[in-house]
């Protein structure tokens, strides 16, 4: 089903494959996570907290005991009190380079410590489309390119009806010549279909970092059975929203909700295009089974009690998102 980019990593990710130096016998338990949408910048940058506390959704200890491997950062600018893209990014690397917890850049150097990358949640915020290489040699793997409305790069799934904007073309193009990723949360049926047109163009994939099934729960942010299997078609990944506004509607959702959401994709994209996006530390109200990064292993346990064979569930946890994010790059390392 995936399109094969230049220089991009395939592998099954189970056992000896795993990159990185992952142990084969991982006990089941201690399934590794990587999280595609975990918003500790939020609450350094806007609540002043430190990079390994947050609000104590995703603190360093809670992640260590679900057995976080890797994290994407979401880097945006959600209020006045964030400081500009530039400066809040390098204030969290220096907070980053001073503590063991959390490492950069992601996919290199194995040793102690839980793997960090970034993404940029709205990339209207760079100066211009030029800088994309620029954010992708700082480790930034993802581009959005809408938050809460529509943007100077595309219209959004709760705006206009639109779609990409010359300036987000560029930024797009931009992007993938970079070797970045466009992630399609939040936009328009429009642009989404604009974005997945020009990634097949370009032989690269997509990512929808944070999302869930629109089949089981109407949700403007929620992806159609045809948007899953086209992201899926580009060799990209469906990370699923641990929100329970997305999960469910009519009742609190809970641990159930977000097996059925992961099944459904894994159905119709293939489960090597879902992965995590849990949202943690962004304000989100998760399943009280799903409360803390401290209970991964709860979803790890509730997917293989649902019946999936525990490579595939290793896969949905971390396997595919390393396979996106660590893909080897012309000529260098991950």
């Amino acid at each position: 089903m995936s399109i094969t980019r230049r220089g991009f990593v395939h592998a099954a990710l189970v056992g000896a494959s795993w990159p990185l130096g992952l142990a084969e016998a991982t006990p089941f338990e201690a399934v590794p996570v990587v999280d595609l949408a975990v918003h500790l910048p939020q609450q350094v940058l806007e609540h002043h907290r430190g990079v390994t506390f947050g609000s104590g959704q995703a603190d360093a200890v809670r992640l260590r005991r679900g057995g976080a491997y890797g994290l994407v950062l979401p880097l945006e600018r959600r209020s006045a009190l964030a400081p500009g893209l530039e400066a809040g990014y390098l204030h969290l690397f220096r907070a980053l380079s001073r503590v063991r917890e959390l490492r950069i850049p992601g996919c290199r150097r194995p040793g102690p410590g839980i793997r960090t990358w970034f993404s940029i949640a709205d990339a209207s915020d760079l100066g211009s489309e030029r800088e994309a290489p620029l954010w992708v040699t700082r480790g930034v793997r993802f581009f959005g390119l809408v938050t809460r409305g529509d943007s100077a790069l595309a219209s959004s799934a709760v705006g206009s009806g639109g779609g990409l904007s010359s300036r987000g073309q560029a930024m797009v193009r931009s992007v993938h010549a970079a070797r970045g990723t466009i992630d399609v949360c939040g936009l328009s049926a429009g642009a989404l279909a604009e974005v997945v047109a020009m990634a097949r163009e370009a032989h690269v994939p997509t990512v929808a970092t944070h999302t869930a099934a629109g089949a089981l729960t109407s949700h403007a942010r929620n992806l159609s059975d045809v948007q899953l299997l086209a992201v899926a078609q580009t060799g990209g990944l469906i990370g699923v929203s641990f929100e329970q506004r997305m999960l469910h509607q009519g009742k609190p959702a809970d641990l159930g909700d977000v097996v059925r959401h992961i099944l459904h994709i894994a159905r119709v994209a293939g489960v090597d295009h879902v992965g995590l996006g849990s949202g943690f530390e962004s304000g989100i109200r998760p399943p009280h089974e799903l409360l803390n990064a401290a209970r991964y292993p709860r979803l790890s346990r509730a997917l293989r009690a649902a019946g999936m064979p525990i490579n595939d569930v290793r896969k949905v946890m971390a396997g595919n998102a390393l396979r996106l994010m660590c893909y080897q790059r012309p000529g260098g390392t991950p």
